[in-house]
């Protein structure tokens, strides 16, 4: 399972054009929740309950099958903003994770049958969409040097790894 954000579907406000190639967007249109919490550096929704929503619909509706969630995570753009002594202090990221994190928690304390969860991505890494310029990683990568020094948000899930949890 891949998660980043919610797609919010309506019912169409237009007509479908009988000529036109079929695409599944002929049955719906997209919206935005009013006062949806947003990612401001990717203009992403940030809806932390979606994570329980996938699990326990697989558990509810297609048999429970074993499942990780094999990407899921905040791109920020400019970070190097957020330095602070040599390191990247991503609270943000933090936030976004440990919220995912209780509420996949919450699915699996429920019977859903999640095995694991990975973040994307360790390390900040190039995307086919924008290159380098939102970073997504617990590890910060300087393209001049290729040094890599560890975000806070590494510290971090390295110790709740460590402690099978947080508080």
């Amino acid at each position: 399972i891949n998660y980043y954000q919610p797609r919010r579907v309506k019912c169409r406000d237009t007509a479908v054009n009988p000529q036109a190639p079929f695409m599944p967007e002929w049955l719906f249109d997209y919206y935005d929740m009013p006062g949806r919490k947003m990612n401001p550096y990717r203009g992403w929704e940030i809806y932390a309950p979606g994570i329980y929503d996938i699990i326990t619909n697989l558990r509810d509706n297609y048999g429970n099958p074993r499942c990780f969630i094999s990407e899921n995570g905040m791109g920020v753009e400019n970070e190097q903003r957020f330095v602070q002594a040599g390191q990247i202090h991503d609270d943000y990221r933090i936030d976004f994770i440990s919220e995912h994190l209780k509420w996949l928690h919450k699915g699996i304390s429920e019977g859903c049958h999640c095995l694991g969860y990975h973040m994307w991505t360790f390390i900040d890494n190039w995307s086919w969409l924008n290159g380098y310029k939102n970073r997504y990683g617990f590890v910060q990568l300087d393209l001049a040097t290729q040094t890599r020094t560890v975000k806070k948000s590494g510290e971090w899930f390295a110790a709740t790894a460590e402690h099978n949890g947080f508080d």
